[in-house]
């Protein structure tokens, strides 16, 4: 089950490749446009918006999953004591429900500016805002599975 978790966090963060790669040709037309004819695209900056939610919200439950995430180890020394082995539990869990509590709060703005638009391509906001709500909700997903492998490996050292 958790390989076919991993491989279906990978397919999205495949897919956020593809738009990133997607959004680079559309920024190197655009500025080819501008420069050589005077003729930019009207609709960059909304297209960018648009992408950007797809790249981060497809990429980051993947991102969570693997610990492709920077980490700066400047607290490690102290916080590296008996009493707080369960401190790594605890901010996995908390994480979780944030993005939990983000994913619902996307669902609601979905649900409630269905019929929203864009100004200049004229693109339905929902598929991007339930995007937002769906990587939020896998990454909240893969936050308690690190939870729970956390607490069952502090479990372990304390027997």
């Amino acid at each position: 089950m958790r390989d076919l978790f991993a491989r279906f966090l990978r397919l999205l963060a495949l897919i956020a490749g593809v738009v990133l790669l997607l959004l680079m040709l559309f920024t190197v037309l655009d500025v080819f446009f501008r420069y050589l004819f005077n003729a930019p695209f009207r609709s960059v900056y909304e297209f960018t918006e648009y992408m950007m939610a797809l790249i981060v919200f497809f990429g980051i439950p993947y991102c969570g999953w693997i610990g492709g995430h920077l980490a700066v180890d400047v607290f490690a020394g102290w916080l590296d004591r008996p009493s707080l082995r369960y401190l790594p539990t605890l901010l996995a869990f908390t994480g979780a429900a944030l993005f939990a509590l983000i994913a619902y709060r996307a669902s609601l703005e979905t649900v409630a500016t269905i019929e929203q638009v864009s100004n200049l391509l004229r693109w339905p906001h929902y598929p991007f805002r339930f995007a937002v709500a769906f990587g939020s909700a896998l990454f909240a997903i893969v936050l308690i599975v690190q939870g729970l492998d956390s607490l069952r490996e502090r479990a372990r050292e304390t027997r």
